[in-house]
């Protein structure tokens, strides 16, 4: 939800989750150049920055694309000071409408608010 919230869902979320093109055999070498750029491993794919953020290093997204094709459709945004690739809303509305987690629905219901009311705006 991250990445909504970056494009103006008015939810809360409690971390980021960063989608890396890795096979999922391979993601500790993500997790290890965190831990030794001074993160703490939380769990496997988790990680605590010195600031408190947790990052959750996720290697597919149900619902969605490979992560080539997903990428194409990503708009880059501005994240604590950094341009990075942004999945849009209704791609992250696709993956939560797939998982439908107890959460999720809310997060659509969010989702779907922000989508119409900047349609109306256009």
């Amino acid at each position: 939800m991250s990445a909504a919230v970056l494009q103006g869902v008015p939810v809360v979320t409690h971390d980021v989750d960063l989608w890396i093109d890795l096979p999922a055999r391979q993601y500790m070498r993500a997790v290890n150049i965190a831990v030794r750029e001074s993160a703490t491993m939380v769990r496997n794919t988790v990680i605590e920055l010195s600031d408190g953020m947790l990052v959750n290093f996720i290697y597919a997204v149900t619902g969605l694309g490979s992560f080539a094709t997903e990428l194409k459709k990503a708009q880059k945004m501005k994240f604590h000071g950094c341009e990075i690739p942004v999945m849009p809303l209704e791609s992250i509305r696709r993956s939560k409408a797939a998982l439908m987690r107890d959460k999720d629905p809310a997060h659509i219901h969010a989702i779907d608010q922000t989508l119409r009311l900047r349609n109306k705006t256009k």
